[in-house]
């Protein structure tokens, strides 16, 4: 046989071979956890069922809801902040007050350029939330590359009052969207 004949026969199997599936094992992905539920009972800034305390402790894939007796939809609650709420850096968190009526108010927050929510992940959902009165920073901030983020949402869907939207009633900024890969991003459903 011919060289150039062994090596068209050599490429031709190779090619059954590859298309056959008889290359090595895909590894399987091992399936992620489902996260939990993290639920907030206090109005408080600080301290345990607080807001602040369930953003410290989320984990990526978590979902953060508001106790409906807290926080009920026919008479929001507030939360009156006195400094800014830990970053979301976790990623694929989801914080739903959908259910029930929450105000994230920065009246009494004294420093200068904060945010009610500032998101730095990805695939993070804020839906059902008021923020209002950051006067010198945004309601929600999306930065350091944030993608594929969801702010808002379906209003007829939930009891509160916004439904999955959300209502950014801020002095300057309602929702602001910065720095390079900052991208990919959903705002759907909101009052700004």
């Amino acid at each position: 046989m011919s060289k150039r004949l062994t090596l068209v026969l050599l490429f031709v199997t190779f090619l059954v071979f590859a298309m056959s599936g008889c290359g090595p094992p895909t590894p399987t992905p091992t399936p992620q956890a489902p996260g939990k539920a993290i639920l907030v009972t206090s109005t408080a800034d600080a301290g345990p069922g607080t807001l602040r305390q369930a953003l410290l402790d989320a984990r990526s894939g978590d979902t953060i809801t508001f106790d409906p007796a807290v926080f009920p939809p026919s008479a929001p609650a507030t939360i009156y902040l006195t400094s800014n709420l830990p970053s979301i850096t976790q990623g694929n968190l989801t914080i739903d007050g959908s259910n029930a009526g929450v105000i994230l108010d920065g009246s009494n927050i004294s420093e200068d350029w904060v945010s009610g929510l500032e998101i730095s992940s990805n695939r993070n959902t804020v839906q059902g939330l008021q923020i209002v009165n950051f006067s010198s920073g945004p309601g929600i901030h999306l930065c350091g590359g944030a993608q594929n983020n969801t702010i808002g949402g379906d209003r007829g869907i939930g009891s509160g009052p916004l439904g999955q939207g959300n209502l950014v009633g801020n002095g300057e900024i309602g929702i602001n969207l910065c720095d390079d890969g900052t991208s990919f991003n959903t705002i759907t459903g909101n009052l700004i």
